[in-house]
């Protein structure tokens, strides 16, 4: 991490566009402006964070190319400031997204007094503002898990009775003609079916009993999860597009919350195109992580920023009838395999969802030694 002080020293060799190696591999950004208040340089960290290219930005006006960062930024370019060192937080939004910033502004002076430049130090505070929330956010899972767990226990018990006393009298009318009571007795044990669900997800979310078993084909489970999602969800209208690979390592899993998670994600995938749409389902080996990942790309509407950075909340859904716990139980089933889920825009229309799974392949693990003995051998 590049230091106040070691930018000031070096503030006639860094502002130099020439002398960049060090300058550019700064983790931080930074920007030099003159006492005109235009840019003599900018690294690549800041040329990200501020969305501008060097050959655009150098000797330009600081306030007029980066005026689309807002007001609360460009306090950081002010020369009029009586303080030496001015730092300030915000946030700023670039391409549709939101980056959290922390900004040292340093005044560079000559032995005058004069003003000679400002250099501005920018520190990308996303990263660890997700890891904070993500924090938070395990935390209030847990909670939420135990209480989960507590509701679920106390109403899975009279439901079943009442399902089964339902179903008994759905018997008795079977061969009467007391076709309103029978309707009506149906509709009673769609909602008892629905409700019997709705807890099945809840004790799926307070804590899934994993049962892991090794050797566990995911193109099979993937095209089981098609199969069974397709025909609950009627979805005729939407055209499936498969690109699983080949020769998949196996994995250790539990083959039964895996497909139920999968099938969760692919609900919501066809939830997104009522009327029509594409469908692509993908797998393949991501050799550097040693993990198989899925894909489920759907065209739907997509997800505004807010309805993607909160789509893993419980209970948090853009849908009428939704209880919003189909994506949080699909990466808590994740998550206790191991894994991890990431869900974006699709760079046309819709959303992608990528789930990563780690592999547990005496294969690949044998390759592992083989390789380390090569280079113990060198």
């Amino acid at each position: 991490m590049v230091s106040a002080e070691a930018v000031r020293e070096n503030w006639l060799s860094f502002s130099q566009i020439k002398n960049r190696d060090y300058f550019d591999v700064a983790r931080n950004g930074i920007i030099f402006v003159d006492s005109a208040g235009n840019i003599k340089n900018i690294n690549k960290e800041a040329e990200r964070i501020c969305s501008v290219q060097r050959t655009m930005a150098v000797g330009q006006n600081a306030e007029m190319i980066l005026q689309h960062l807002g007001d609360k930024f460009l306090r950081s370019f002010s020369l009029d400031d009586d303080d030496e060192f001015i730092s300030n937080t915000c946030k700023i939004r670039i391409k549709g997204q939101s980056l959290y910033i922390h900004v040292d502004t340093l005044k560079i002076c000559n032995s005058d007094g004069t003003i000679n430049g400002l250099v501005i130090i920018i520190q990308d505070l996303s990263a660890m503002k997700s890891a904070i929330k993500q924090i938070q956010t395990t935390q209030m899972l847990m909670s939420l898990g135990e209480l989960a767990a507590g509701v679920a226990h106390h109403v899975r018990t009279p439901l079943t009775t009442i399902s089964g006393y339902l179903q008994m009298m759905v018997n008795r009318l079977e061969n009467d003609c007391h076709v309103v009571h029978r309707d009506v007795l149906d509709m009673m044990l769609d909602e008892v079916s629905h409700i019997n669900n709705t807890v099945k997800e809840l004790i799926l979310f307070a804590k899934p009993p994993i049962s892991k078993e090794p050797f566990v084909n995911l193109n099979r489970l993937l095209e089981e999860a098609l199969l069974f999602t397709f025909k609950e969800m009627n979805g005729e209208k939407i055209q499936i597009h498969k690109q699983l690979a080949e020769n998949l390592p196996a994995i250790t899993a539990d083959a039964n919350h895996l497909q139920q998670a999968v099938m969760n994600i692919l609900e919501n995938a066809m939830d997104a195109m009522p009327e029509k749409g594409v469908l692509t389902v993908r797998s393949w080996l991501h050799a550097e992580l040693n993990m198989v990942v899925i894909a489920i790309c759907d065209t739907g509407n997509g997800l505004s920023g807010d309805a993607l950075s909160r789509a893993f909340e419980p209970f948090y859904t853009t849908k009428l009838d939704g209880m919003g716990l189909g994506l949080p139980v699909a990466q808590r089933i994740v998550t206790e395999h191991g894994g991890f889920i990431n869900l974006s825009a699709n760079e046309t229309r819709g959303t992608k969802v990528h789930v990563y799974l780690p592999i547990k392949d005496e294969r690949m693990r044998h390759l592992k030694v083989v390789r380390q003995e090569i280079l113990n051998l060198q």
